[in-house]
């Protein structure tokens, strides 16, 4: 025993060692979840974003032919899930199509250069090396037969005389004017061409039913009466592709007429005139002067919506939809 200077006990020698190999575990546990499981966040955000444009991309494939979509699935899905990958190191299994529902589903796993497991470099510290980290997406084709569109329609003669320019390095862009007026030079068809304003719903929106196919117009030519704001509702869909209804017939007049919608067509809107100053025009479609009112942009065969839209069995005009449910 030593007197005046206090010592610990031999006995007592080396525990805070322990002590501070004790808090250690916690810590390394800590330092895991804050690193690690943060990385594997990440990586399953990539991998998800690889599965989701994989999926979209196989049913669009499939949307255009369903004979030969099968055969360069594999290809497509493992190309977006390394494209969507920071480290370019992502796999895509084999999509699984099932043509009588008419969906795909891609899977999308990571890929390290020693394996498909991604190593945690503080979890392993407890146990824990490596682990598979996998997304997938499930997408489906059809065509629209029921949603809520811009409260717009354009006449069936319009989409008879404009072909769809899908893949088309240099579109050719029509100007779809205001008016339902007869297009006479529509081959052995004279259908109301042009587009008119429909009935809303709700502001700048109208629901559209092709199992319901009459809907009101609003003769009016200014969007305004739509309930559109220009710059918020109808700018921001410049140079996207959107779903527009296609009427084949028309009856009364004024607040009166109506539309009877045939089908859906998607249009690549790419300028617009409308009353007052609400215009933003392509150069490189015919142009809109003086008192025209009108649409620019082309016809697609093919464009990615919502849930909102509601798919079946509508008339053939080669449009069809694809988008994600899953």
């Amino acid at each position: 025993m030593v007197f005046g200077n206090w010592t610990f006990p031999k006995r007592e020698r080396g525990a805070s060692a322990v002590l501070v190999g004790l808090m250690l575990v916690p810590l390394m546990g800590a330092g895991a979840i804050a690193v690690d499981v943060g990385a594997l966040y990440a990586e399953k955000a990539q991998l998800q974003n690889g599965a989701d444009a994989a999926a979209l991309s196989v049913a669009a494939e499939c949307a255009i032919d369903e004979t030969t979509c099968a055969g360069p699935a594999g290809g497509v899905a493992s190309t977006y899930a390394t494209s969507n990958a920071d480290d370019a190191l992502a796999t895509a299994l084999n999509p699984v199509i099932n043509l009588s529902a008419n969906t795909v589903t891609v899977t999308t796993e990571t890929l390290t250069d020693d394996g498909a497991m991604l190593r945690h470099p503080l979890a392993q510290m407890i146990g824990i090396p490596s682990s598979t980290v996998y997304a997938d997406a499930t997408a489906e084709w059809g065509t629209p037969v029921q949603g809520s569109v811009i409260p717009l329609a354009i006449g069936q003669c319009e989409f008879a005389l404009s072909p769809p320019q899908e893949g088309v390095e240099n579109p050719t862009r029509i100007l779809v004017q205001y008016d339902t007026v007869d297009r006479m030079e529509c081959e052995n068809i004279f259908l109301a061409g042009g587009f008119g304003w429909l009935d809303t719903s709700t502001p700048c929106w109208a629901t559209v039913d092709v199992t319901d196919p009459w809907v009101g117009s609003d003769p009016g030519n200014s969007i305004a009466s739509s309930g559109c704001d220009v710059e918020d509702d109808i700018v921001p869909l410049l140079g996207t592709t959107i779903l527009i209804p296609v009427y084949d017939e028309i009856m009364g007049t004024g607040q009166n007429g109506q539309f009877h919608i045939a089908t859906f067509a998607a249009f690549k809107l790419t300028g617009f005139k409308f009353s007052g100053q609400n215009t933003y025009t392509d150069p490189l479609a015919p142009s809109c002067t003086g008192n025209c009112r009108g649409l620019q942009g082309f016809f697609m065969n093919y464009v990615s919506v919502g849930d909102a839209f509601e798919l079946g069995d509508g008339v053939d005009t080669g449009l069809t939809v694809v988008r994600l449910i899953d």
